[in-house]
């Protein structure tokens, strides 16, 4: 039994030995270099994770690129492809946009009114007759308009003596009385309704004017807005009879949003949009209250209404040019396109005929020129066929928001 063991011990010692020798045999390669350890389940995790960062990082910068196009020669040709520089401009305007009204000129508009207690005798306009200047409006009849063409008349003779005579004969007190004596006439005359025209007309041919009779005329031409009487109607002293507008030069009011520090410079142009027409107008005045109601604030232009095409009441689009500040970058409508989320977007030249969708921020408008942020000076783009290129962009299902 002693025996026994001693032989299984011995032949374990053996085999040991030769499986110690064939372990390091097989470390070895036939150079005498050690093989790599094989790879377990922890370092195969790590080297999945670093691929997929990878590709995570090449997924974020193919998305910062934007869209990239290539279009060859025919293609380029076939969608009337023009690529043009784009720099920064000095001294550009921009396009203020509002809505406004067209109003009756306040400093064009007189009301005509009776001065004494008259009557209506004849009608000479009619409401939205365009009148003349010194056309007659009404004639009217007063008992108080007799009496003073009664002393006109009189001390107009009496004047008319006197002169003849001369100062040395008369002397210089009644000569200075009997002068003002008719001067005041005239003025009381003038005061009570009556014309330059029919005073001077009465003094030179009594004979034609009835005692009491004078005729309002229009003291400009213009437009019968309103005619508050009747024929053979009786008006006290300070009624109205007409209000008189004259439309050659009326007035747009514009209602802007305020913002802090914002001002409208006298005289800017702006463009009025009414009835598929444009006229030119100026800025003439800038409210610095605000309405309490609308929270806007008024600006005032004014606009030549040649061959009285326009009249008060008018709804219309306003387009006042104002300076911008500083550098901007200006692009034509052609180039900006719309993103498939609806940003607007550009497309740059990365190379000759391949193109990257850019996205940038529109701004303002200037002269029909686009202002946009986003795009560094000097980048070429497409400024015509940008609607071929991101058909051709489309086509390739490429999706820069990864939508």
């Amino acid at each position: 039994m002693k025996i026994l063991m001693q032989i299984l011990v011995a032949c374990s010692l053996v085999y040991s030995l030769v499986t110690g020798i064939a372990f390091a045999e097989e470390g070895h390669d036939d150079h005498g270099g050690h093989q790599p350890p094989p790879v377990n389940a922890v370092s195969g995790d790590a080297h999945q994770h670093a691929d997929e960062i990878d590709g995570q990082s090449e997924q974020n910068d193919h998305e910062e690129g934007g869209g990239v196009v290539k279009l060859t020669s025919a293609m380029l040709d076939m969608g009337g492809i023009r690529v043009a520089k784009i720099d920064a401009v000095w001294g550009a305007k921009f396009s203020l946009y509002a809505p406004g009204e067209i109003v009756n000129n306040q400093y064009q508009m007189s009301v005509l009114s009776v001065q004494l207690d008259s009557k209506v005798l004849k009608r000479h306009v009619v409401l939205g007759e365009h009148v003349e200047q010194s056309q007659p409006i009404v004639t009217l009849f007063s008992n108080e308009m007799a009496e003073l063409q009664q002393a006109l008349m009189l001390s107009s003779q009496e004047w008319a003596r006197v002169k003849a005579l001369g100062r040395k004969t008369v002397g210089s007190k009644r000569y200075a009385e009997t002068r003002l004596t008719f001067e005041t006439a005239k003025s009381k005359a003038r005061a009570g309704g009556m014309s330059q025209q029919a005073i001077s007309g009465m003094l030179s041919n009594s004979s034609k004017y009835r005692l009491g009779e004078y005729e309002i005329i229009a003291p400009f031409e213009g437009v019968v807005l309103n005619d508050n009487f009747q024929q053979g109607q009786f008006l006290s002293a300070g009624e109205p009879l007409i209000d008189l507008v004259n439309e050659e030069e009326l007035w747009v009011d514009v209602l802007i949003a305020p913002k802090v520090g914002q001002t409208i410079p006298l005289g800017s142009k702006a463009i009025v949009k009414v009835g598929g027409k444009n006229f030119e107008a100026f800025v003439i005045q800038e409210n610095h209250a605000i309405d309490e109601t609308t929270r806007t604030r008024k600006i005032r232009l004014s606009l030549q209404n040649e061959n009285h095409l326009l009249h008060a009441g008018y709804f219309v689009d306003v387009h006042i040019s104002l300076p911008l500040e500083g550098a901007v970058m200006l692009i034509p409508e052609t180039a900006l396109m719309r993103s498939s989320d609806g940003d607007w977007t550009v497309f740059v030249e990365k190379e000759e005929g391949q193109f990257e969708q850019k996205e940038v921020e529109l701004i303002n408008t200037s002269n029909g020129m686009h202002v946009i942020e986003g795009l560094k000076p000097g980048k070429r783009i497409v400024v015509e066929g940008a609607f071929f290129v991101a058909s051709e962009l489309a086509k390739s299902g490429f999706d820069p928001h990864n939508h």
